[in-house]
């Protein structure tokens, strides 16, 4: 008999108890024939009763407990080396603020059966107002900007799959095969055997692994038929300006080909022009120079020559083939602005400029 698939929800936990209970008794009810799951919950030292709650109202949830808090990026990276040791051949991160709908794991699961690919998505959608979309893939702008598409827009009908640039990581489905592949390439570096890049803690990390595993030759998938619910709030989000923009940055010198860098650094000072001013009249200013502190140190510097020399070494598609599908402009209504709108339009023309030289 064949031994059927396996296959790991991570839920990276923080203070999660108010989440709970719409979450855990959908999900733990969850079987499936083709396959078998499993679910973990890796907790970061939560200061409410999440733990002791989910122990004692669901005894089957595996429960890894760190002893102070390891961000996004290390708890899943724990979940990660789980599923490893589990020979999982796939997991799906899951967000502790989300709701699941029945059964969502079995089209991505059939779509994973019969293709290639790095990570697949959902259709994630806002929750309680499930009529409204929280994003149908995330797009990479060429800034390093990463955003959820047609974020707010009332859901769509008939849907197919499609390309994305990443999934999020409020629900992605990734394959095992394509995460052994980008460690291998990273084996002679620091940091080997990793779902995230460890230095970022939290934000950007997907936008930085669907990045990466483009870079190596595996695309990611939007399944419109798998439904997710998200409670997302992005004023939550923003309250950790330093890390989306520290990551950002971080992103950029990393997977891009130093020609590339070239061509987009007259819009990147302007953009930065713009963030300084924007995290100024924000009350983020110092947040944005503590970003700039920790880029330029020697010893991020180091770290991140480290990265970018073993992936730029075993790339297999060049920036043409990947960067040529990011975007000029940020489309996101929660920063609806006539700023915004006149910044996309000399960004989009610029990136669209630009993107055609390169041959690279």
């Amino acid at each position: 008999m064949n031994k059927k698939s396996k296959v790991i929800v991570i839920i990276a936990a923080y203070n999660g108890r108010q989440y709970w209970p719409e979450l855990m008794p959908l999900l733990i009810r969850e079987q499936y024939v083709d396959f078998e799951l499993e679910v973990l919950v890796v907790d970061n030292n939560s200061s409410d009763d999440s733990v002791s709650y989910l122990r004692g109202n669901f005894p089957q949830l595996k429960i890894i407990v760190n002893f102070e808090n390891l961000g996004f990026v290390g708890a899943n990276n724990i979940g990660y080396e789980y599923a490893r040791r589990q020979q999982a051949d796939y997991i799906f991160l899951l967000n502790q603020d989300t709701v699941i709908k029945p059964g969502w794991l079995q089209p991505l699961y059939d779509f994973a059966n019969t293709h290639q690919f790095g990570s697949l998505q959902p259709q994630i959608l806002l929750w309680p107002d499930t009529s409204r979309i929280n994003t149908l893939g995330n797009v990479i702008h060429f800034l390093g900007f990463g955003y959820g598409s047609h974020s707010g827009e009332q859901i769509k009908k008939n849907l197919a799959v499609k390309k994305i640039n990443y999934a999020s990581g409020a629900g992605a489905f990734i394959s095992l095969k394509a995460l052994a592949d980008l460690n291998k390439v990273l084996a002679n570096s620091e940091f080997n055997a990793v779902l995230f890049d460890p230095t970022m803690f939290m934000y950007l990390e997907d936008l930085d692994l669907g990045w990466s595993l483009s870079l190596l030759g595996y695309d990611h998938y939007l399944i419109p038929q798998s439904i997710l619910y998200h409670k997302y709030k992005f004023n939550r989000s923003m309250k950790h300006y330093y890390w989306f923009e520290r990551n950002r940055l971080w992103v950029m010198l990393k997977n891009y080909k130093w020609p590339t860098l070239v061509l987009i650094f007259p819009a990147w000072i302007i953009m930065e022009l713009g963030q300084l001013l924007f995290a100024l009249m924000n009350k983020r200013f110092w947040q944005k120079i503590r970003s700039y502190g920790f880029l330029f140190s020697p010893s991020s510097w180091r770290t991140l020559l480290a990265y970018r020399h073993a992936l730029q070494k075993h790339r297999v598609r060049g920036d043409r083939q990947v960067a040529g599908y990011f975007n000029g402009r940020i489309l996101f209504q929660e920063l609806s602005s006539v700023l915004l709108d006149l910044a996309n339009i000399c960004f989009y023309i610029y990136w669209t400029i630009i993107k055609q030289l390169l041959f690279w």
